[in-house]
């Protein structure tokens, strides 16, 4: 994924959080069974909200339970979007090289003929590589599933109908429920602070400081600013809703563990391949 693609996708996250952070009103804040919402996508949040619903009642009728158990399902059932989207990542950075070289060579040269050869290069490399330029758009297929989930997470402590224990440690699940120590949103953003950091930073085997660009500094730079202006959105929506922390903390820890996973058997594949070369 070029730093490019991680930028649009950081604007369409921010703008998601902003978002729902804005919507204290309407249908985030109305029982499953309102009959708010209509659609696919009503239907898939009640769903969700049925079965977390189910977990909580076979496991004591606890909710955190029943929000941990259903966001590690959620997240695995998502993994092979990530796997995906990692695996092209590694993909654009093998080939970046031959990609800049091409940049490189007709650099200056505008005309139609020079133009057609470096896209046709370009084409080729891709190829070569197996990587598919509209992969970088895989992220943005797990939205709807976070947007769902965040729904469910807010709306089944609104709904009467749903008799569920909302006690959790030291704090309340409940409606309204905040955390009255803050450790909660603080461990939000202490995890999403350290996952964004360790994201950010390339391994090892992908780094590439010889054709790090000055326009590359420049993107990571905004990335860096973007991704803690995301840390501190979180926050204060964790700020005011000790659920909504609790979903985010499993969240992130869970996608802490996945990128670690995904880079340690990328790292694994490409030792095999250069041991074959």
């Amino acid at each position: 994924m070029k730093n490019s693609t991680r930028i649009q996708l950081l604007v369409a996250m921010i703008l998601i959080v902003g978002l729902l952070s804005g919507c204290s009103a309407g249908v985030y804040e109305a029982p499953i069974d309102s009959g708010v919402g209509s659609g696919w996508f009503q239907w898939i949040v009640t769903q969700i909200a049925l079965f977390t619903v189910w977990i909580s009642e076979i496991t004591g009728g606890y909710y955190f339970v029943g929000l941990i158990i259903v966001t590690l399902i959620v997240r695995t059932a998502g993994w092979p979007i990530y796997a995906k989207s990692n695996a092209m990542t590694v993909k654009m950075q093998q080939a970046q090289p031959e990609l800049e070289k091409v940049k490189e060579k007709y650099q200056g040269k505008t005309d139609e003929t020079s133009q057609r050869k470096m896209q046709a290069e370009t084409v080729e490399i891709y190829r070569k590589y197996k990587i598919n330029p509209l992969g970088c758009l895989l992220p943005f297929l797990q939205m709807p599933i976070f947007i769902s989930m965040y729904q469910v997470v807010r709306r089944i402590p609104l709904t009467p109908e749903f008799d569920l224990n909302y006690n959790f440690l030291w704090t309340d699940l409940g409606p309204g429920g905040k955390d009255p120590l803050y450790i909660l949103p603080i461990l939000v953003g202490i995890l999403m602070f350290l996952y964004q950091r360790y994201s950010m930073k390339k391994p090892e085997y992908l780094q590439n400081k010889k054709y790090k660009t000055q326009q590359a500094n420049q993107s990571e730079k905004t990335m860096k600013m973007m991704s803690y202006f995301m840390v501190v959105m979180l926050v204060s929506i964790a700020w005011t809703s000790a659920s909504i922390a609790l979903y985010w903390i499993v969240g992130n820890a869970y996608q802490f563990l996945q990128t670690y996973i995904n880079r340690t058997m990328n790292k694994r594949k490409m030792d095999a391949e250069k041991s074959v070369v």
